[in-house]
């Protein structure tokens, strides 16, 4: 049984909705082979089968590959190795130029989805066309699954917003599907922002007219990894260079200074955790001066770049206790 959609039911022009079409799954992997197999293992297990499943391997150098043609009996798993280690975005690229089917769903090689995934965004995608995607459960693994989902903390904004709103966050899960045409009209991905290329995407599909929609319950499981790229202080750099990009190909002044606010914010963001980094290492006067870089700023970064000014210890116990009641 499919789930219900958020928000409106319909798509922009372009992006016409129709019968389900052919769905091809598209896994960049790089060392992967520690969750490659559960990521493939919830494809095989998908109520609506997809056509090709293609593994865009990184130059990995820990049997991602060999696992990954294992599972050719049961899935009709291509795996596409790159030449040298060029990153997710490279990995997409290549996986997606061996693929015919006109829709692309995106898994993650450390992710998870339950059975009704992909049936549910196939059968919202033709009702409404344009980018759908499914809510996230934070899987922490060791620990469980929490359980605010990701819509929770950035739902999906009503069609006549999503231009100016994707600039200041990324509220399309990695777990989307979208056309394939309207991803090569839009110069797919794009190398120089790896752990934000998604992002990087979204914007430029958006503003070229695409709207996006969402099941209504979670059918996705984020992996929380400590690790990854999204959980480095340096991300922060990778969003700025986003918000950059968007600035340059703004469509009108108010999408520009939209985007220049959200960099503004970014920059402050980032030195702000490289406060915390700061402080976590017992180095204060360099967490004092990473925070000084928040100042002036929104109220937010005035409190805790305040805290750490005055003490970054005590900075430190209260904001990682308020982020574990957030997550």
């Amino acid at each position: 049984m499919t789930t219900e959609p958020q928000g409106q039911p319909r798509a922009s022009a372009n992006a016409s909705p129709g019968p389900v079409s052919a769905i091809a799954v598209v896994i960049p992997a790089y060392n992967s082979a520690r969750t490659l197999g559960a990521a493939l293992a919830s494809v095989a297990a998908q109520t609506l089968t997809p056509v090709a499943v293609v593994v865009g391997d990184d130059h990995s150098d820990d049997g991602t590959a060999a696992l990954a043609t294992r599972w050719q009996g049961l899935l009709p798993v291509e795996v596409v190795r790159l030449e040298r280690n060029a990153g997710p975005a490279a990995a997409r690229r290549a996986a997606i130029a061996r693929i015919d089917a006109p829709l692309i769903a995106l898994l993650d090689a450390d992710d998870v989805w339950l059975p009704d995934h992909l049936a549910s965004l196939a059968a919202l995608h033709a009702r409404t066309g344009g980018i759908v995607c499914a809510d996230a459960l934070r899987w922490h693994p060791g620990e469980g699954v929490r359980r605010a989902t990701q819509r929770d903390h950035f739902p999906i904004p009503a069609p006549e917003h999503q231009v100016l709103d994707i600039l200041r966050h990324n509220f399309v899960s990695i777990g989307a599907l979208f056309p394939r045409a309207a991803y090569e009209d839009a110069g797919g991905f794009r190398d120089g922002v790896s752990g934000a290329e998604d992002w990087d995407l979204w914007i430029r599909l958006i503003r070229a007219g695409l709207r996006v929609h969402g099941i209504g319950a979670p059918t996705l499981l984020y992996r929380v990894d400590s690790r990854g790229l999204s959980h480095r202080t340096d991300i922060f750099d990778t969003y700025a260079r986003v918000l950059e990009r968007a600035v340059q190909e703004a469509g009108d002044d108010q999408q520009r200074a939209v985007a220049r606010e959200a960099l503004g914010w970014m920059r402050s963001q980032r030195a702000l955790r490289a406060a915390y980094g700061h402080a976590r290492a017992h180095r204060p006067w360099k967490a004092r001066r990473a925070a000084l870089a928040c100042l002036p700023g929104s109220p937010r970064f005035v409190l805790e770049a305040s805290l750490i000014l005055a003490s970054p210890s005590l900075a430190v116990r209260i904001g990682d206790a308020a982020r574990r009641r957030r997550w």
